[in-house]
This record gives structure tokens, sequence and C-alpha cells, in this order.
């Protein structure tokens, strides 16, 4: 039973690649409300549930909008994070806006489907994102050595879209010394034993996730071939187990990883100093947004790691899927295109970023209450 529940996990995982939605776990295992399927996540609230949530989910809805107060940012972020969604599915990424107060510099930038490929987008002096409009991975640079997040969705997408890109911009992949996992699915491992044997970095994932990641990999050998197979079916050798407080260090960067246990058991994320004009700015880069399936991955995983970036101070949350948290595709283009902008719109500041957290908490709260949890 265990089996088919891992490998229909890992099957939905490649759906929810290909319709560019953030991933969802297997039909059928929603919870009391949530639903599967038509691009909407698992373990969120109907819009009736929404509408109709208890005096504490309204209260929490009012906490966010305290939250937010009066800054056109955080309204609009308010806006994306407090909704029965969420804010994570497939619609919600493909119609997504900017803030107004942004219209004047940025336009709206869909995340479309099917994806289409990003040029390598230029965020920090040392940070970089490598994708395309579904899904991509972050690339740390120091002065000796690199780090990578994620390794997107195959073979190929790593070879040619991250070391391809990697290369355009004059960047030596050899240099990549450690590539780090945010979960084991596929769309964010499926490029793993490509980098890994040709570059040889040192893996780290979640020690749950390296378990789920080898059972799924035992499964892509005997699939047949198609649109949910991987282009690579090697799967990699065991790395080391990413755990809470972990640091690693790469010449003049030191990124902490911190568990994030919810998307899946072995979910983890990072904080990361980056480099802009000068200045060190640590940011927080989750490997999940709103998929919190059930009130203990909440307290242990998503809030957790919040609480960890606020301690932090951190002046910005992204993930690899774009058009959820900070990281909108309008605001990465612009940044890119105009390297570097006087004002950056990825640098919430430390304060923002903070009543930014706050509102993803007491959405995430409102959903849990709309649910019955």
């Amino acid at each position: 039973m265990l089996k088919k529940v891992l490998i229909g996990a890992s099957l939905c995982a490649l759906a929810a690649t290909l319709s560019y939605a953030q991933d969802a776990a297997a039909p059928g295992r929603a919870a009391r409300g949530g639903r599967a399927g038509g691009g909407v996540l698992n373990y969120t609230p109907t819009e009736e549930q929404w509408n109709n949530m208890n005096a504490l989910g309204k209260a929490y809805v009012a906490k966010a909008t305290e939250a937010a107060g009066n800054d056109v940012t955080l309204k609009f972020d308010l806006g994306v994070f407090c909704k029965a969604t969420g804010g994570s599915s497939g619609p919600d990424r493909a119609a997504i806006g900017v803030p107004p107060n942004e219209a004047a510099f940025e336009q709206p930038f869909g995340a479309p489907s099917p994806a289409q490929v990003m040029p390598p987008q230029h965020m920090f002096d040392n940070f970089w994102w490598f994708g395309n409009t579904g899904v991509g991975a972050w690339l740390i640079t120091s002065n000796d050595g690199y780090i990578l997040f994620d390794t997107m969705d195959n073979m190929h997408e790593a070879r040619d879209i991250i070391v391809g890109g990697m290369r355009k911009v004059g960047l030596d992949p050899a240099k990549i010394k450690y590539v780090v996992f945010g979960h084991n699915h596929l769309d964010h491992t499926g490029g793993g034993h490509y980098i890994q044997s040709n570059f040889h970095p040192v893996a780290i994932m979640g020690r749950d996730d390296w378990e789920i990641y080898f059972r799924t990999m035992e499964q892509q050998a005997s699939a047949p071939p198609g649109p949910r197979t991987l282009d690579d079916k090697v799967p990699m050798t065991r790395g080391e187990d990413g755990k809470d407080g972990m640091t690693i260090t790469v010449g003049d960067v030191t990124a902490t990883i911190y568990e994030m246990t919810g998307h899946t058991p072995g979910s983890i994320g990072m904080i990361v100093p980056v480099k802009y004009q000068g200045k060190e700015h640590p940011i927080l880069l989750v490997t999940a947004a709103t998929d919190v399936h059930n009130r203990e991955a909440f307290v242990g995983g998503y809030e957790h790691i919040w609480d960890e970036g606020i301690k932090a101070k951190v002046e910005g949350v992204y993930q690899v899927h774009p058009n959820t948290n900070m990281n909108l595709l309008a605001r990465t283009r612009y940044v890119n295109d105009h390297y570097p902008p006087a004002n950056n719109p990825l640098l919430y500041g430390a304060d923002r970023t903070r009543r930014y957290i706050e509102i993803m908490r007491n959405c995430t709260l409102a959903r849990m209450e709309a649910l019955g949890w």
C-alpha cells in the first residue's frame, strides 16, 4: 500500500510540473474540503468553505490585512495569498499582475502553459535564476565556487537551461560545489544525476526525501516512454542529509539550511546572503509557498522557516516556481533587463518582509480554519 501511495505521489508531482502549477499530492489524498485536479492544489478549501469560514478564520484574514496596512505592494501580496487557493494554483500564477506602484516599470508576466524558456535572470550581484516560466533553479556565486539550488525537471533542462545558461553568461558549471534540493519531487530533482555525474558537487536533500526520491526513481526505471518519464532514469548517488541549522560555505558565502517539513517529509529551505551594489542582504529561499497538508506541517515546517527568516531579518522570500512568492516573472525580467536598477523590486527590506511573512502566516491559518482543521 505504501508503495502505491509513493508511486501515486511521484506521478502527481510530474503532472503538476506539466501543468506548471506548484506540486500537489496525489489525487484521492485531498484532506477535508481539499480537491485535486483542475489546476488547484490539494489541501485547500473550496470557494464556499473560504467564503463561509468561522469567526477565527475571519480574524486571521483581518490580521493579514492589518499587516499589509497601506503599503500598496503588501496589499497586492495580500490579494495573492488571502484566498481559497492560496495563490499557488496554475490559473493564479498565469493571471498574476504586478502591484500598481510597480506598473510604471514592470509589465505583468503570467506563467504560460506550455512554459517558455527564460534567458538567465541576474537578480543580484552573486545570485541568478535559470529556468522556464514554470520552474527553475537558483545559483549563488562566490569568489571560490557556487551553490546550486534544485535542478529542474530532467536532464535536458539541466543541461540546456541551467548549464547552458551559466556558460552563456560566463559562469563555469565546474565550480558548482554544492547542489541543494528543496524537496524530492522530480521537477526539482529530475536533472540531479546530470549535474552530479558531470560536475561532482556535494548533493544535499532532507533525509526522508532521499528515501522517497530513490523509490520514485525505481518506478521511473520501468516506466514506458512518455511526457511524464525522465530522459535520464539513472538516480543520483545519495549525498548528505540537509539538517536544520546546517551551514554550507563556499568562498565568501555561507548559506544556512532549515527544515520546512510539510510539502514533503524532508522539505528544506535556505537563508543566503546576496550582494547588491556593494551591500549584503539576507534572503530566504523556500521550497513551497502555501501548500500546507496539516496543522503539524504548518507549525513545524512553514512557520519554523518563516520565523527563522524573521530572526535573520531577511529582505526577500523566493522559490524556484515563479509567480507565487516575491520572484514574479515581471520583476525578474525587469531587474535582469535593467541590471542593476536603481530600485530593485526584489528587495523588500527586513520590516516589509516580516509583514509579508505575517500575511502568508495568517492567510494560511485562515485556510486551515476554512477546512475545519
